[in-house]
């Protein structure tokens, strides 16, 4: 490795913001250079000017009052970025339920969603397969959809109450967003989601999206979610338990 590339790629790496993840990519464009600034972001970690945070992922560490800082969410989200800024990945698990209201329980371990399997590794990281999304603007439908797939097992929640909070959404939707969760639930949540929706649909009159999910609904199959009939009237017409 040149002196050259090596003070290139320190410049370069001051020049980040402490926190924010980087890697071979953000530095050098000619796949031909990757080696030898690979090479130099492992020399800067282990001066101690960067650390380590994934396999080929790297920041500048930040001391706050209660030791080094890791990257924000917001950091490790932007490497889950496609090309030309489309979404790939958004968070799910316990850490989407807590910035939701669901739960008071913040997560070790950021989990977010990921359109094939990953390799990478990390003890503040986990991915779960789903298909990336369409459009931006499917995120947050995505996310409610998450919600209705863990209803029974979001810590310190009740199903009833999770339920209220799932029904508020789709009732504040327009027509046009409530059809697009409709689509998104067709092609993506499992039948105990699709349930559940189906039922709340039908409870707010929209008969046209209810008979869609229930057409897709093995009518011998009961969901066990722990749900009541005062939360869900109709509940016992979709199988749910």
């Amino acid at each position: 490795m040149s002196e050259s590339i090596m003070q290139r790629v320190r410049q370069q790496v001051l020049a980040y913001p402490p926190g924010e993840l980087l890697t071979y990519a953000d530095l050098v464009t000619e796949p031909a250079q990757f080696g030898a600034v690979a090479a130099a972001l492992s020399r800067l970690s282990r001066e101690g000017l960067l650390a380590r945070y994934a396999k080929g992922q790297y920041y500048r560490p930040q001391t706050g009052r209660f030791g080094t800082l890791k990257p924000s969410e917001g950091a490790v989200m932007r490497t889950l970025t496609a090309p030309a800024g489309k979404v790939a990945a958004y968070p799910t698990g316990v850490a989407l339920y807590n910035q939701l209201g669901l739960t008071t329980q913040v997560p070790a371990q950021l989990q977010v969603t990921t359109p094939k399997p990953r390799r990478t590794r990390s003890p503040r990281m986990g991915f779960v397969v789903r298909p990336a999304p369409e459009q931006a603007s499917d995120v947050p439908l995505l996310q409610w959809l998450e919600v209705l797939r863990d209803l029974r097992r979001i810590p310190d929640a009740r199903p009833d109450e999770v339920l209220s909070r799932v029904q508020r959404f789709i009732k504040g939707l327009s027509p046009a967003r409530r059809s697009r969760l409709v689509e998104l639930a067709l092609g993506q949540a499992p039948p105990r989601a699709r349930a559940v929706l189906g039922a709340v649909l039908e409870q707010q009159a929209d008969q046209k999206g209810a008979a869609r999910l229930r057409a897709t609904l093995n009518p011998l199959t009961t969901y066990r979610l722990g749900l009541s009939a005062a939360a869900l009237p109709n509940c016992a017409a979709w199988n749910i338990r």
